[in-house]
């Protein structure tokens, strides 16, 4: 198998996540596993992806990649083109394009080269992706990687804002956090509420990006005091 030299981050389409299609993501009995089986297959494209959107990946690759059988990436890819996320065979055999697709906009970091090991996405390895959790899990990462700060370099967004954009519950929220963390994709933090003067707020700093902006030196509180946050991708 090629070897292939991954970037820091790549650019993620977000308009589809904007809108809250995540919702869209449910776990059905017999069908669970092609949903997560769809949201791995869709980051491992985008990972590969040049300035227009394509990514030249073979089943091969993208089974070695992912740790999923032909048939699962199969079923993922199917999920992706129904829901208008993916275009197959853009410029020919084992080729894919991420719709909507911009160069300068409507776009988000994705993590890249730090979520590989020896050649192949490490917490793809590790899901069963028979689990409800797995989903959730998938989720919520796609979700703060739309809603990244730029200054802070974290996801700021209550549990509210998390049903709203996701579909998924307190305990389905909290269930994927847990697997998140286990695989060292996303640490929380707890923060002083940028939506009242009192109490404490979860924020959401994604691993292996930007990873000079931390609480050492970024003063999270002076920025959300002064109110500027909630800048729009890159």
């Amino acid at each position: 198998m090629r070897a292939f030299r991954h970037h820091e981050w790549v650019r993620l389409p977000t308009q589809w996540i904007e809108s809250r299609r995540l919702s869209e993501f449910t776990w059905i009995p017999g069908q669970g596993g092609s949903q997560i089986a769809a949201l791995i297959a869709l980051i491992a494209i985008a990972h590969r992806t040049d300035d227009e959107g394509v990514a030249r990946m073979t089943y091969d690759e993208l089974e070695h990649v992912t740790g999923m059988s032909r048939a699962t990436v199969a079923a993922g890819l199917d999920v992706l083109e129904n829901r208008g996320l993916l275009i197959r065979e853009p410029e020919g055999q084992s080729t894919f394009q991420l719709a909507n697709f911009k160069l300068h906009e409507g776009w988000a970091k994705l993590p890249a080269k730090g979520l590989y090991d020896k050649g192949v996405l490490s917490f793809a390895q590790h899901f069963g992706k028979r689990s409800k959790g797995e989903l959730f899990a998938l989720k919520l990462y796609l979700l703060f990687v739309s809603r990244r700060d730029r200054k802070l370099n974290l996801a700021l967004l209550n549990y509210t804002s998390i049903t709203e954009y996701t579909g998924l519950q307190r305990h389905q929220i909290r269930q994927g956090l847990s697997i998140l963390a286990l695989n060292g994709m996303v640490h929380v933090e707890r923060l002083a509420s940028w939506e009242s003067n009192i109490g404490k707020a979860n924020a959401y700093r994604l691993a292996h990006i930007d990873s000079y902006r931390h609480r050492g030196t970024t003063d999270i509180d002076q920025i959300l005091s002064a109110g500027v946050i909630g800048e729009p991708p890159e």
